[in-house]
């Protein structure tokens, strides 16, 4: 069987056997295990099945909006807005939701107790990396409070005085910043491998934030902004809007503010699992990094990518699930004509999902899914030297 390198990264062969396939592709329209959680203590029941929450099924949409406000907003993936007011609440949009106007909110401690506890529980009941949470040990705890004292997170702060002791504690454990690429070097750390090691990026920088001003019971999320078309860059968001930069790496790009995007603490999982999953070519890490981010094409064009480069043979069923998936929840069209800094990398990562499934059909001998693959392929890359190669090669009979 032919191979083919159509590379995101180039990735070493994982067999995947039809059970897990199947499996794989079922949880594709399931909420993810963590957001389950989440969804189950905020009165909400999926019960279709769909992977959302519908408007009009009985499943809680209307109690939650009236409840807690709308979160059928939309969330922003793959340089747009996706979802705003489709009459469905997505995964990222009850996580978002939840993290900037529900979370540490005096009406809703019940709630934020519940989930704390159960996500805390889960993640460490069945070895969910500790990205934002820390060990049962206490590691974390004990490094900040050796700088900042006993009980620096038992009284209430204002944020600028949350925000001083942030970038003391940073200071104080002496963090510094890792340089080149994560996937060069063996991935993020967890956050208590930050503190034991004293290093990281801005993700892991991020990561911690989120936990620190979670002590002090002040909402926030991650922010990410592409800086030029090749370094992004991510921070810390209190509920003010305030970014929080400890590197200091954006100050200097006078990034607007429309242009930075709220990324959720599950994403956040999802992208640890995809850099480890491209340091060791691990199946079921890049599996993971789409079951906590799936709209990220970052997730899955890596995952596709995987299975198209199996040394075997490529996993066509896998690629045209994965594929199909991902031109279900996107417009291309919007993807592509989005303003950002980096168009060309998002273009060509477009691009090579586009191929992949071009080439999963026709050698599944699949005709209708051949031309529908052919026909966007020539709408959006008309000049494109290797679209057209394989259109020439793959689009014909």
């Amino acid at each position: 069987m032919k191979k083919y390198n159509l590379l995101f990264l180039t990735i070493l062969l994982c067999a995947s056997l039809p059970a897990q396939e199947a499996s794989f592709a079922s949880r594709l329209r399931q909420f993810s295990p963590l957001a389950d959680i989440h969804v189950r203590n905020l009165g909400l029941e999926d019960k279709n099945g769909s992977g959302t929450i519908d408007r009009g099924a009985g499943e809680g949409y209307e109690t939650f909006i009236e409840k807690y406000g709308n979160a059928d907003t939309g969330f922003y993936a793959n340089g747009v807005i996706i979802g705003a007011n489709n009459g469905r609440l997505e995964e990222n949009e009850i996580l978002n939701h939840y993290y900037i106007n529900i979370r540490f909110k005096p009406a809703f401690m019940e709630e934020t107790g519940n989930i704390d506890e159960a996500v805390t529980s889960y993640a460490y009941a069945n070895s969910v990396p500790l990205v934002w949470l820390d060990d049962e040990q206490g590691t974390v705890m004990n490094a900040i409070t050796r700088v900042l004292g006993e009980g620096w997170n038992e009284r209430e702060v204002a944020e600028d005085e949350a925000v001083r002791m942030f970038n003391r504690a940073v200071q104080g454990m002496r963090i510094i910043g890792r340089i080149g690429q994560p996937s060069n070097n063996g991935g993020y750390y967890s956050l208590p491998e930050m503190v034991n090691r004293r290093a990281g990026y801005c993700f892991e920088a991020a990561q911690f934030g989120f936990w620190f001003f979670s002590e002090l019971k002040i909402n926030s999320v991650s922010a990410l902004a592409a800086l030029n078309q090749s370094i992004s860059h991510e921070v810390v968001r209190l509920n003010s809007g305030r970014r929080v930069d400890y590197f200091g790496s954006s100050n200097r790009y006078n990034i607007p503010a429309d242009n930075w995007h709220v990324a959720n603490p599950l994403q956040s999982i999802g992208t640890y699992y995809r850099v480890k999953g491209d340091v060791s070519a691990n199946q079921n890490m890049l599996e993971q990094a789409v079951i906590h981010d799936k709209h990220s094409i970052d997730n899955i064009g890596r995952l596709m990518d995987f299975y198209f480069n199996n040394t075997n043979s490529p996993n066509y069923t896998s690629i045209k699930t994965l594929g199909e998936f991902f031109l279900e929840n996107n417009d291309i069209a919007n993807i592509l004509s989005a303003r950002r800094a980096n168009p060309d990398i998002v273009k060509n990562k477009v691009k090579i999902i586009l191929l992949m499934l071009l080439v999963s059909y026709s050698e599944t001998n699949n005709k209708p899914g051949t031309e529908r693959i052919s026909v966007l392929l020539q709408r959006h890359y008309p000049r494109d030297a290797v679209a057209n190669v394989y259109l020439n090669t793959y689009s014909l009979y």
